[in-house]
């Protein structure tokens, strides 16, 4: 049997690199699907009116998995939105926005508060900033994990804050 000079070559280095990897005691890390995040659709707005008057608003987030352990994964959580002035002036907010893990049966394994700082010099009412945050770290068991688990997001709002958004949407739909 005729084999070629690479052939001689690639074989024994492939062999070898294998029985290496075994005695390394080495195993592969487990697949894991990254759970689909959510805005909460009564937690997507947030304003302010007394002092300054904004508004606040969540429009996209995403998550980033990474396996880093035989039982750990490590999340980075991307959160976007608009920050608008209600009328001119100069504004800086800290928005509090939470994270929760919840299962299908919509168990909460975890939730935490996370705060994005954002400045808007408007000029005119309605003049609004543009807000990323990324949010790493977020390190959960792998066997807390599901198919079904969901990531919710949205701001941490007071109970009055949470009515209005509820009336706001009600009125928006014609309820």
């Amino acid at each position: 049997m005729f084999m070629s000079k690479i052939t001689k070559t690639f074989l024994p280095v492939t062999f070898m690199a294998t029985l290496l990897s075994a005695c390394a005691g080495e195993k592969p890390l487990p697949y894991v699907e990254c759970p689909k995040p959510f805005i909460l659709a009564d937690g997507e707005r947030l304003v302010r009116s007394s002092g300054q008057s904004w508004t606040a608003e969540l429009n996209w987030v995403d998550l980033a998995c990474e396996v880093t352990g035989p039982s750990n994964m490590e999340m980075a959580l991307f959160v976007s939105g608009r920050f608008y002035a209600n009328s001119a002036g100069t504004y800086d907010a800290t928005l509090p926005v939470f994270i929760a893990f919840v299962t299908d049966d919509d168990r909460v394994i975890s939730r935490m508060t996370k705060n994005v700082s954002v400045s808007l010099e408007a000029a005119t009412s309605g003049d609004f900033v543009s807000f990323n945050q990324m949010v790493n770290g977020l390190d959960v068991q792998l066997d807390a994990v599901s198919n079904s688990m969901q990531v919710i997001v949205g701001f941490e709002l007071s109970a009055e804050e949470l009515a209005s958004n509820i009336s706001e949407k009600k009125r928006r739909l014609g309820y």
